[in-house]
């Protein structure tokens, strides 16, 4: 294990410095980070595949957030980590979310409401641009820092990570997560997109305004220390979920980041790339026709001494 490097200067959550990601601007215009994600909200989550949620439950379980405790969600979304965060902490404790997307942030809220989960706060906020800060961390700190698949989003995760140590009491952690491989078969999928448009797997991963690179558990670790935390214990998961057939792989893509690739190509070349995709998904189909998916899930549970 690395010896940690000496811890930066904290810096006040409402006053850190930043700059606003390519893409969007004041007017709003969509064409960034919160804009993808105001356009999936209506179905994120809501196709019938439990891939975000599992990974939500994982990092709050390996997290160890308990009853009474203090925890921010970074990049909350829709509640994947946020709720069962909730159910950890009690009425005792509670959670505050934060994401850049007003529309995810209002589903978060409705439900909250919905699961009676009132010690939840959601809002609209950016965490690397201080022109839509976060609110004031409690003062003593929170306890923990949840950020459920945000890290390949944010264009300076150095950063971001330094924030997060900065709004964390001592003895505190930060539990991080980000996905990694396919099952072996589907860059089938990416191979037979690639003639439409920017379809190789890492183009489609950084096709996101703003997007940073595809991560790996090395890459994480080191950001972790640079950023100042103590420790850092890797962990690697394994996730699976069916979909029914390639309607369903279809409409659940859309529901995704993995939208923006989509809508990057140009509108009278997305039927013959989809017709490509599903193409590729026939070699992957069971014999009952549906579509067996694995996914690998990392995750960081960060110390701040």
């Amino acid at each position: 294990m690395p010896r940690p490097l000496p811890a930066p200067p904290d810096t006040p959550w409402d006053t850190a410095a930043g700059t606003p990601r390519p893409g969007t601007d004041d007017a709003g215009d969509g064409n960034g980070i919160a804009g993808l994600f105001d356009r999936a909200a209506a179905t994120y989550d809501r196709v019938g595949v439990d891939l975000l949620p599992a990974a939500g439950r994982l990092l709050v379980r390996h997290a160890r957030i308990a009853e009474g405790e203090q925890v921010l969600d970074a990049g909350c979304g829709t509640g994947a980590c946020l709720l069962p965060a909730a159910r950890a902490v009690g009425p005792r404790g509670a959670v505050t979310g934060v994401d850049v997307s007003p529309a995810m942030t209002e589903r978060t809220r409705q439900r909250a409401a919905e699961h009676g989960l009132h010690w939840i706060r959601a809002h609209t906020a950016d965490v690397e641009d201080p022109r839509h800060p976060a609110p004031a961390p409690p003062p003593e700190g929170y306890d923990a820092v949840t950020a459920g698949m945000l890290l390949s989003f944010l264009r300076r995760p150095d950063r971001a990570l330094g924030r997060f140590r900065s709004v964390l009491r001592p003895g505190g952690r930060l539990a991080l997560s980000w996905w990694g491989a396919e099952a072996p078969g589907w860059d089938r999928v990416v191979q037979a997109t690639r003639p439409f448009g920017p379809g190789s797997r890492e183009e489609i991963e950084t096709d996101v305004p703003g997007q940073s690179p595809p991560l790996t558990p090395e890459r994480v670790e080191r950001l972790v220390y640079q950023a100042g935390f103590a420790s850092a214990e890797l962990y690697e998961e394994r996730l699976e979920t069916t979909f029914r057939d390639p309607d369903h792989w279809w409409t659940w893509t859309w529901s995704t980041a993995a939208r923006a690739f989509w809508e990057s190509l140009p509108p009278d070349r997305l039927p013959a790339a989809r017709a490509a995709a599903y193409g590729a998904l026939e070699a992957l189909r069971a014999p009952d026709g549906s579509l067996p998916y694995v996914l690998t899930a990392h995750v960081a549970v960060c110390h701040r001494w």
